[in-house]
């Protein structure tokens, strides 16, 4: 018999291009607890400052949306042992919010538990991942301990989980690891680390309240830079987007929210933005016309002017 030809379903080709279509492109208005792990602060400076929106294909869109989903079933099962006390949601119905320097970093845990079998009494901060690389994580439980694992596992999630427990009053973090769909689990506890926190609040600090990007990680070929979304801004003739947040006029404050300058209503992209200079692939050579920027461009050394909306 003749094998058959592969196809494509053009049905779940069409599903596949409306998830992508519809999917959420509003902006996070904040610098998230999530993220301050990334080892990288000028990706994290990049993000909060509005330089490019990232999309996703549809692989990891729904990724996203098998860990969303995972959340809830990953609690409903713990509240199946009896001992367990899970609070997931504040007194007036939102997620459990964890807040500092006036909104600008914020960061929402998935519960918090008292009456685990293996630590009855102390309250610990509850994180829920799905992952497939689950099996690293007991790789590291097994030759590190469970106190080191997370941090050898993923840097990112235990700046997450540092953070959480610091703005919860706690000195436990429970992360629970599932396989995406959720048919195995395992977790690791996290001990609360003082000087790693202070050393992320400081990061957090600096990122929100610079005008200045941090350096770059490394040169293009370097694998972090490869895979970042921001690599063409950082390292090639890219230009981000206009946003306020991404203008030098603009000023995060200290007491939350943005000022302009010039005194625009914040929020709404003029003929008087100019980017910020130090977000550009560029050498900044002259100003004329006592507002518009001369660039050279660091890769291949041709001249552009930053005339706001009329520019390139």
């Amino acid at each position: 018999m003749a094998k058959l030809p592969a196809t494509i379903d053009p049905t779940l080709q069409a599903a596949d291009a409306a998830l992508v279509a519809t999917q959420d492109r509003s902006r996070r208005k904040y610098l998230g607890m999530s993220a301050i792990g990334d080892p990288c602060e000028r990706k994290l400076w990049m993000t909060f400052r509005w330089a490019s929106q990232e999309t996703f294909d549809a692989p990891t869109l729904k990724r996203f949306e098998d860990g969303h989903r995972a959340e809830d079933l990953i609690i409903a099962r713990l509240r199946l042992v009896k001992e367990l006390e899970i609070h997931d949601r504040e007194e007036g119905g939102g997620q459990i919010a964890c807040v500092d320097f006036g909104g600008h970093f914020r960061g929402h845990l998935d519960w918090m538990c008292r009456g685990l079998i293996q630590a009855p009494k102390a309250w610990h901060v509850g994180e829920m991942k799905s992952s497939a690389k689950i099996a690293e994580l007991e790789r590291h439980k097994l030759n590190l301990g469970e106190k080191n694992a997370l941090q050898a596992w993923n840097v990112t999630y235990y700046g997450q989980a540092q953070c959480y427990m610091a703005y919860q009053g706690v000195e436990r973090h429970w992360l629970v690891c599932t396989t995406p769909g959720g048919r195995e689990w395992t977790s690791v506890r996290t001990e609360f680390d003082p000087v790693a926190f202070m050393k992320l609040k400081a990061k957090a600090e600096r990122i929100i309240f610079s005008d200045e990007a941090p350096p770059r990680i490394g040169d293009a070929t370097n694998f972090a830079c490869r895979w970042c979304h921001f690599s063409s801004i950082c390292h090639e003739n890219a230009l981000p987007d206009r946003e306020c947040r991404s203008c030098l006029h603009s000023t995060a404050l200290r007491e939350g929210g943005w000022s302009c300058a010039l005194g625009h209503e914040f929020g709404t992209t003029c003929c008087d933005h100019r980017w910020l200079p130090s977000m550009l692939n560029a050498v900044q050579i002259d100003v004329v016309n006592g507002a518009d920027i001369v660039y050279q461009w660091r890769s291949n050394g041709e001249g552009w002017v930053d005339a706001g909306s009329d520019s390139m």
